[in-house]
């Protein structure tokens, strides 16, 4: 069995009981089911982890990403959070991961994203356009079908999330479920849900003009896939993945990686996701 990406064999320590953080919890106690608690959760969460910004979403049932909170400025916001409900959280991987079932928890960028999912489109224009370095969501199932998306994000100038940042979040976990589950579980309006699950709708790209394999391939390109990756994958030959995308990408009328990300988007904005 893989062992589990968000424990390592040495927990790193929590910050000291210091006045600040002790202000920072008692904070978040204060305005727990109020409209101040998410600037107090991002105060506490600063104590522990440091980050340059915040999104807080929900993913419900077969219904588009709403989110609850942001710190962002226009443009970001006009990027990471109206494009991105129109549907390439599709190929989040935070949004991948609830939809499989993953263990509540914090879980940095690179532990769930395909190995070279940092070459995607979707990590260029998600990532690199609003100069974003790296990305750690906090998890929280409020049911089946329900998760709160609690995400942090560093800019260029700061280095990547590492194994002692996500596992000191963890350890906090439960002050931060409860204060979340307190604040939007029960006050929140219910989103409304589509018949068709999100990713049959995904699946129905192109599926007019490609064959299985090649609908298959592309989807797996646009989740992050490298060529050897879709190979193990699917247990087939690198040169069979590249004969598949050469077809595809000609049925298609494209030539890139970008134009078929480009191409996908504009689908799913023209289909009402």
């Amino acid at each position: 069995m893989d062992a589990d990406p968000r424990t390592t064999s040495e927990q790193a320590p929590l910050p000291q009981p210091s006045k600040s953080w002790i202000e920072a919890v008692a904070g978040l106690v204060r305005a727990s089911g109020t409209e101040s608690f998410p600037a107090a959760l991002r105060t506490c969460l600063e104590q522990v982890c440091p980050f340059d910004s915040m999104v807080v979403s929900t993913y419900t049932d077969n219904a588009a990403p709403v989110a609850l909170y942001h710190d962002l400025d226009e443009m970001s916001a006009a990027v990471t959070v109206q494009f991105y409900a129109t549907g390439p959280y599709l190929l989040d991987p935070f949004y991948l991961a609830c939809r499989n079932n993953v263990e509540p928890g914090a879980y940095r960028l690179l532990d769930l994203a395909p190995k070279d999912f940092l070459r995607s489109n979707y990590y260029a224009t998600f990532f690199r356009k609003i100069r974003i370095h790296d990305e750690m969501a906090i998890l929280l199932r409020e049911r089946e079908n329900a998760w709160i998306a609690i995400s942090l994000a560093r800019s260029r100038r700061q280095r990547r999330f590492d194994e002692a940042d996500r596992d000191r979040l963890n350890r906090i976990l439960p002050i931060v479920e409860a204060g979340a589950m307190r604040t939007w579980h029960a006050d929140r309006q219910a989103v409304p849900a589509t018949d068709t699950a999100p990713q049959d709708r995904l699946r129905g790209f192109a599926r007019d003009l490609l064959s299985r394999r090649e609908a298959e391939i592309v989807q797996m390109i646009l989740q992050g896939h490298s060529t050897p990756s879709i190979a193990t994958e699917l247990g087939i030959a690198e040169g069979t993945v590249k004969v598949h995308r050469h077809h595809a990408y000609s049925k298609l009328g494209i030539r890139s990686q970008s134009e078929l990300f480009a191409l996908m988007t504009r689908y799913l904005i023209e289909t009402g996701l």
